[in-house]
């Protein structure tokens, strides 16, 4: 059974002693694990797909095993295997690391003239302004190039991320329409997350994609949230009890294991 889409803030809801029903909070980020974990090999979370889409409706991340790469759009969740397809998963899934939330613009920008990835981080960065807030993003038009990435479903005993992204297939999409999504973490919660953008695309008809590392947009909406709010859920598991979240050179090792 797949996961339900979740297409209105006003569906998810909590029951209330009184029975009315609470409006989930707009633009509040909620994250399972850390990339500190991921990166030392904590493939295994505890959360499900559909406990996920409680918190969220938009947002990215992983499955365990780190079988590929997660998008979520309009409270679809979709999995990019190795080949770079996108498909529909069933809510029962786990992920050891994921990031959502109820997408809500605060701002938006129509993009008229070509972007390089440094000038549309330039752009993101003018229309929220302060750095020390996460960002949440999405880009829906066309672009001329879009590089991304998939990694494979991993057996234990885990490599570690490094050792994971070498051999990571890569797709290269030209003259292609999507949606790019995804959030920009200020650079005092590195570890934590992603410090800078942390972006996954889907083409226009929902069968390709993946983790970005590199990109050139066309023409398209730019829509932007800011984020102070933040939750973030450990794993309670003897994996992430032993895990080193504080090795040297956390920066440079996740630069890589991203694609930078």
């Amino acid at each position: 059974m797949k996961n339900s889409p979740v297409t209105d803030m006003d569906v998810r809801s909590s029951a209330l002693g009184n029975g009315v029903s609470k409006k989930p909070v707009a633009n509040r980020l909620y994250q399972t694990s850390t990339m500190a974990a991921l990166l030392d090999a904590v493939y295994d979370g505890e959360t499900t797909l559909d406990e996920l889409l409680q918190y969220g409706n938009f947002g990215l991340g992983t499955f365990n095993a780190l079988d590929g790469e997660m998008i979520v759009t309009e409270g679809v969740v979709r999995q990019f295997r190795a080949e770079g397809l996108a498909a529909e998963v069933p809510g029962s899934l786990k992920t050891p690391f994921a990031c959502v939330t109820y997408f809500e613009p605060e701002k938006t920008f129509n993009i008229d003239r070509p972007q390089t990835k440094e000038s549309f981080e330039g752009l993101v960065d003018s229309l929220v302004g302060n750095p020390n807030l996460f960002a949440a993003v999405r880009f829906t038009g066309e672009f001329e190039r879009v590089d991304t990435r998939t990694v494979f479903c991993q057996c234990k005993p885990y490599p570690h991320m490094l050792e994971v992204v070498k051999k990571q297939p890569t797709l290269t999409m030209e003259s292609v329409t999507g949606t790019m999504i995804g959030f920009r973490t200020p650079v005092y919660m590195q570890g934590v997350n992603v410090a800078g953008y942390h972006l996954h695309f889907l083409t226009e008809d929902q069968k390709r994609g993946g983790h970005v590392t590199e990109y050139r947009l066309v023409r398209g909406q730019l829509e932007v949230a800011t984020i102070s709010d933040l939750e973030i859920k450990l794993p309670r598991t003897e994996q992430f009890a032993q895990a080193n979240l504080n090795p040297e050179h956390l920066s440079e090792a996740i630069r890589i294991a991203e694609g930078g």
